[in-house]
């Protein structure tokens, strides 16, 4: 039982880290950039992560049992110093992409086929951080 509630721990920690990056990243889409694609493209993404962690076989309470950020470790880890919104899409867009690879390899010992959902959805990732760093380009040279 212990297993499973650190797992579920584990499993929350990175769906929280996930969600709250893509949404990052998708607020500068739509703020900054302005482009209404990769807006698209970014949000369409943070909601299939949504889903995929909701098609796991947990519920929010199950979840919520597990989490303990009172007492979490890292919990006083300090932030890095943001100097620019391209360093913000990428710190953000980073800390995405490895949640979800923790959420893959996380969902092989929950729920196996699963695990080829989130790993999909991380080249996803891939593909939406390039729109996103190519958009912020062509905004830089205008």
């Amino acid at each position: 039982m212990a297993a499973r509630t650190s797992l579920l721990r584990l499993i929350d920690a990175n769906a929280n880290r996930a969600l709250e990056g893509l949404r990052v990243c998708e607020d500068i889409a739509r703020f900054h950039l302005r482009s209404p694609n990769v807006f698209r493209r970014s949000r369409a993404l943070r909601h299939a992560v949504a889903q995929a962690i909701r098609r796991l076989p947990a519920t929010p309470a199950d979840f919520a049992r597990a989490r303990e950020s009172r007492r979490d470790v890292g919990r006083r880890a300090p932030a890095a110093r943001i100097a620019s919104l391209e360093q913000l899409l990428l710190i953000n867009f980073q800390r995405a992409k490895e949640a979800l690879r923790a959420l893959e390899e996380s969902a092989r010992l929950l729920a196996p086929r699963e695990a080829a959902t989130f790993q999909r959805l991380r080249f996803r990732a891939y593909e939406v951080e390039r729109a996103l760093l190519l958009a912020l380009d062509a905004l830089r040279h205008r």
